[in-house]
C-alpha cells in the first residue's frame, strides 16, 4: 500500500513564476492616480488608523509620494476620511496636482497608474510611502502592464 503523504522531488523545470499583481492585493495599502484624481484603498485608512486627514507630499526625483496625518485645521490637510469612501476606493479630485504629476513623470493621460504602498517612520511618525518608479499601468479595470 503506498503511503499517500509521502514527499517525492520533483523538477521545476516547465514551470514559470506567477507574478504577484495577478494575486489580491486588498489587504495592501494601495494609491491611484488618475489624470484628474487620487484614490486610496481601505487598507491605506486602516494603516494609518483611519485617520481623518492627510498630507500629500511628493518627490518628483524618486517618483514617491508620501501620505502624512495631520490634523484637519493644517493649512495643507486633505479630507480623505474612510467614513466617505465606505469601504471602498473613492477618488479624490485633484486636477492640478495630478496634471503637474502627470507631466513631470511623462505619463500617458489616457492611463491610470497604481503602486502598492508601505508604513514608514519619519521623525517618529508614521507614514505610508508610494513608490511609483514602477506602477502598474491600467486602462478601466484592465491592467495594460507594469513600468519596469
Amino acid at each position: 500500500m503506498q503511503d499517500d503523504y509521502a514527499i517525492s522531488e520533483i523538477s521545476l523545470e516547465g514551470y514559470q513564476v506567477v507574478r504577484g499583481q495577478h494575486f489580491s492585493r486588498i489587504i495592501e495599502p494601495s494609491c491611484t492616480l488618475w489624470y484628474s484624481s487620487i484614490a486610496f484603498n481601505a487598507a491605506a485608512y486602516n494603516a494609518l488608523n483611519d485617520c481623518d486627514c492627510v498630507s500629500v507630499l511628493v518627490n518628483g526625483d524618486t517618483q514617491c509620494i508620501i501620505v502624512k496625518p495631520v490634523p484637519s485645521k493644517d493649512r495643507d490637510a486633505v479630507n480623505w476620511s474612510r467614513k466617505r469612501v465606505k469601504q471602498k476606493c473613492e477618488k479624490i479630485e485633484c486636477s492640478r496636482f495630478a496634471h503637474q504629476v502627470f507631466d513631470l513623470w511623462g505619463w500617458d493621460r489616457e492611463l491610470h497608474y497604481r503602486t502598492i504602498g508601505r508604513l514608514v517612520m519619519v521623525d517618529m511618525k508614521l507614514m505610508l510611502l508610494f513608490d511609483f518608479s514602477k506602477p502598474e499601468l491600467w486602462r478601466g479595470q484592465k491592467m495594460v502592464s507594469e513600468l519596469e
